[in-house]
C-alpha cells in the first residue's frame, strides 16, 4: 500500500519555515507589515504601520540608514481588531479616491487644476495624495469656469486648427494665465501655456467673428483670423526692436524672453564696463516711442539673467572645473572621480578609486562598476593630491554639489587627511539647483550623462553652456 503525501502550498511552506526560525528583534515598516499580515490574516501594508505609529499604537525602537525600525514583539501583540480597522479605513479610502492623474482624467481637467483645487481646499486630499471622488464630481459640475486648458485643448474646443489658435492669441482676445514645465524626452522640459476654460468658451460668442467659416478648413488654407491679428499691437516686434537698439547703443549682448509664467517679456544684458544700470534701461524703456506703451509688461533683470551671467563667468578660462563622482552607495565611498576644465572641456582627471567597502548592488546597476573593476585601483589618499592640484584656485562645479562635496569630505577625513580648499561652500557651485532656477522649474531635473564620472562631467558642462546663452532671443551689436 502506497502512503499518500499531502501537498503544501508555497504560503504554508513559507509559514512553516518562518515558524522554525527566530524572528528578528526589529524590522522596517514594509517587512513588519508583511509579518503582521501573515500573523493576523489581514492585508497589512507599510502605510498601515505608519498609521499605527501616528495613532501611537506602535513606536520605533531603532533606525537603520535613517529608516525607523519596529519591535516584532510589539507589532505581533497589537489588537487584531485595531489593525483590522486601520486596514479597512485605508481600503475604503482607496476605493473612494483617485490619484492625481486619474482624478484629472475622470473629469477631463488638467492635473494642475486638480492640484490647485486640492491646495485651495476645494477637493478633499487624503493619504497618498489622493482626491475624494465625490468632491471631484461636484467640482466638475460647479466650477469648470476655473479650469485651465492648453492651447491644443482650446483649439479643439473652438473646433479650429492649432494654427488658427495662434491668431486668436496674436489678436489679443485671450492670454495665458498660467504655465507648467512639460518633460520632453528624458532630460528636457518645455514651457506649456495654460488658458482659462471660461475665457475660451466666451470666444464663441464674440461678435463679428464667423467661426463657422473657420471650422473645418483644410491644412494649408490661410486662416481668416489672420486679419484680426494684423490689427493687434505687435508687442513682440516692439520689445525685440528695443532689445536690439539696446545692444547696438551699448555694444553688448541682450537677451529677451517672452515668459509663459507671467505673460511679460523679460530682458537682461551683459554686465561690463559701460553697461547701463537697471534704472537707466528702465528710463529708456519708458521714454521709448513704441516700447514705452509696453513698459509695464517688460520685466528687467529677471532671476535667470543673473544665472546666465554667472554661467558665462564660470566658462571663462582658468575660472572653474566640473567634477563628478561615482560611489559604492548613495552615502558610500568614491570609486570613480573625473574633473574637466569648464572653459574648454579638457579632461584634467579621470580615475577609478579603490574603496574600503563593497559596491552595493543598487549602485552597480546605476554606474556598472563592480568590486572587480576597482580592485586594482589606487586608494583615496593616493588620488587626493591630484584632485587638490586640478581644483586649486578654481570654482568646483558639480551637478549635485552637496552630494559630491559630502562624499569627497567623508573620504578625505576617513583617510586622515585635510580637505583644504575642497571644504568651503564658497568654492562649490551647484549646477542642478541653478539650472532648475534658470528654467523656472521646482522639480528635480535628471542629468542624463550615463552615470560614469567623465561622461557626467561632459553632460554637466553642457548644462552650463546652455545657461550661458540666456533665455529667449539673443541680440548682439549689429544683429538683425
Amino acid at each position: 500500500m502506497t502512503d499518500t503525501v499531502a501537498e503544501t502550498t508555497p504560503q504554508e511552506t513559507a509559514a512553516a519555515t518562518a515558524s522554525t526560525q527566530p524572528l528578528p528583534e526589529a524590522l522596517g515598516a514594509r517587512r513588519i507589515a508583511g509579518l503582521m499580515a501573515q500573523h493576523m490574516g489581514l492585508a497589512v501594508t507599510a502605510d498601515d504601520v505608519e498609521q499605527l505609529v501616528a495613532d501611537k499604537a506602535l513606536a520605533a525602537i531603532d533606525s537603520y540608514n535613517g529608516w525607523p525600525m519596529y519591535a516584532t514583539a510589539d507589532a505581533l501583540a497589537l489588537d487584531v481588531e485595531l489593525v483590522r480597522r486601520i486596514v479597512t479605513e485605508r481600503q475604503d479610502w482607496l476605493a473612494a479616491s483617485l490619484d492625481r492623474d486619474a482624478a484629472a482624467a475622470r473629469i477631463g481637467w488638467h492635473w494642475r487644476d486638480i492640484l490647485r483645487m486640492g491646495t485651495e481646499g476645494r477637493i478633499t486630499v487624503g493619504p497618498d495624495d489622493r482626491y475624494l471622488i465625490t468632491d471631484l464630481d461636484r467640482l466638475a459640475a460647479e466650477a469648470d469656469g476655473e479650469q485651465y486648458i492648453t492651447a491644443q485643448a482650446a483649439a479643439d474646443l473652438l473646433e479650429i486648427r492649432p494654427a488658427d489658435w495662434r491668431y486668436v492669441e496674436a489678436a489679443g482676445w485671450v492670454a495665458p494665465v498660467h504655465s507648467y514645465e512639460q518633460p520632453v524626452g528624458r532630460h528636457r522640459t518645455v514651457s506649456v501655456a495654460l488658458f482659462k476654460l471660461g475665457e475660451v468658451r466666451a470666444l464663441r460668442e464674440m461678435p463679428g467673428v464667423d467661426w463657422g467659416a473657420i471650422r473645418g478648413l483644410p491644412k494649408g488654407t490661410p486662416s481668416p483670423l489672420r486679419e484680426y491679428a494684423k490689427l493687434a499691437p505687435t508687442r513682440a516686434a516692439v520689445v525685440k526692436g528695443f532689445a536690439q537698439d539696446l545692444a547696438d547703443r551699448y555694444s553688448l549682448t541682450v537677451w529677451a524672453w517672452n515668459s509663459p509664467y507671467s505673460g511679460n517679456w523679460e530682458l537682461d544684458w551683459e554686465r561690463r564696463d559701460g553697461a547701463p544700470t537697471k534704472a537707466q534701461v528702465q528710463g529708456e524703456l519708458i521714454a521709448h516711442p513704441q516700447a514705452g506703451s509696453y513698459a509695464a509688461e517688460v520685466t528687467l533683470c529677471p532671476a535667470w539673467g543673473k544665472l546666465t551671467r554667472k554661467a558665462k563667468a564660470l566658462l571663462e578660462p582658468d575660472t572653474a572645473v566640473i567634477l563628478d563622482t561615482e560611489t559604492t552607495d548613495l552615502d558610500g565611498q568614491t570609486i570613480e572621480i573625473a574633473v574637466i576644465d569648464a572653459a574648454s572641456g579638457k579632461k584634467l582627471m579621470d580615475t577609478l578609486v579603490k574603496p574600503t567597502e563593497p559596491i552595493s548592488q543598487g549602485a552597480q546597476w546605476g554606474h556598472g562598476l563592480s568590486d572587480a573593476d576597482v580592485a586594482g585601483a589606487r586608494s583615496w589618499e593616493k588620488v587626493l593630491p591630484r584632485l587638490r592640484k586640478v581644483t586649486k584656485n578654481r570654482i568646483i562645479c558639480a551637478y549635485n554639489s552637496s552630494f559630491d562635496r559630502g562624499i569627497i569630505l567623508s573620504d578625505t577625513r576617513r583617510a586622515g587627511k585635510k580637505p583644504l580648499h575642497l571644504e568651503p561652500w564658497d568654492n562649490w557651485y551647484c549646477l542642478m539647483d541653478s539650472y532648475a532656477a534658470w528654467i523656472g522649474s521646482s522639480r528635480w531635473l535628471p542629468l542624463g550623462g550615463g552615470h560614469r564620472a567623465a561622461s557626467d562631467c561632459t553632460a554637466a558642462r553642457q548644462v552650463l553652456v546652455e545657461m550661458s546663452k540666456g533665455r529667449g532671443v539673443e541680440f548682439s551689436e549689429g544683429g538683425s
